[in-house]
């Protein structure tokens, strides 16, 4: 196995890793909603923690999909095809929910928050550029 394709590997694990403690961060969203505003901001906390999460697995999918080109240049073509999708689904479960559920719209907007929480601590924390063979970033930087 290529050099690249260990990066690849890694940074796919990472993906969906990342994605994972978005599923969780939602259901300690909804854990929040529920103390706060009872069973309709549970509810609601779900659904805004759910949109973030489905919004980063398409995009993390789509980027990292089995037999997919390990070219750098075509990881890019479809990270940013990931992130156009990501910004449509969003927009479009947001706009579904907001026209056919009646929410909180604060716990709503709280758990979809930290879906974005978790995407940029880990972006901040991260390992560095496993694509671009970039060295891990040091603790706390």
């Amino acid at each position: 196995m290529s050099d690249l394709d260990e990066r690849f590997r890694q940074a796919r694990r990472t993906a969906f890793g990342i994605v994972g403690a978005q599923a969780c961060a939602t259901l300690l969203s909804a854990g929040g909603g529920l103390l706060l505003a009872g069973t309709a901001g549970a509810v609601s906390a779900l659904l805004g923690g759910g949109i973030g999460t489905l919004a980063s697995l398409v995009q993390v999918a789509g980027t990292f999909r089995k037999g997919a080109s390990r070219e750098p240049a075509k990881i890019l073509g479809r990270l940013y095809r990931g992130e156009a999708f990501k910004l449509l689904i969003t927009a479009g479960l947001f706009a579904l929910v907001l026209t056919n559920v009646e929410v909180v719209f604060g716990a709503m907007i709280g758990g979809f928050g930290a879906t974005l929480l978790v995407f940029w601590a880990a972006l901040v924390a991260g390992p560095g550029d496993a694509l671009a063979g970039g060295p891990p970033r040091p603790a706390g930087k």
